[in-house]
């Protein structure tokens, strides 16, 4: 969701031509993306009507939805990431990570790796993709 509502945050309104592009990084699974599309696509048309009626102009929209969603956030192959580093010697990767993650908000330069979508390595690695209600 995360990666779903920082593009929500950068559009004014949503471009009908365009779809869903802007959101492309926050789907995992084409077949997902096809099923939801339609009802997707009206519910943006109908986001894209309330920011008609915004008392905010545009930049504080951006601002608000900037500071309200993050841009990191700790996932579990990211700490994954930082662990297996660490098992190998490097801890360099739970320092970066840390650094990351505590100025959630702020996008980094160069640290796009770690607001990006779960990779493909990490979709069946236990405790990567998903916790069980008792973890």
């Amino acid at each position: 969701m995360t990666l779903f509502f920082r593009a929500l945050g950068r559009v004014d309104a949503v471009d009908t031509e365009a779809g869903l592009a802007p959101f492309a990084a926050a789907f995992y699974d084409a077949d997902a993306r096809a099923r939801i599309e339609p009802p997707l696509r009206d519910w943006l048309a109908r986001h894209a009507a309330r920011q008609a009626d915004d008392p905010f102009d545009a930049a504080q929209r951006r601002e608000t939805m900037r500071l309200t969603n993050p841009c990191y956030v700790l996932r579990n192959w990211l700490a994954q990431e930082a662990i297996d580093r660490a098992e190998q010697g490097d801890p360099g990767g739970i320092s970066a990570l840390l650094e990351v993650v505590r100025h959630p908000y702020a996008e980094q330069p160069g640290r796009a790796h770690y607001a990006s979508a779960r990779p493909e390595w990490a979709r069946h690695r236990a405790g990567c993709s998903m916790l069980s209600c008792s973890s």
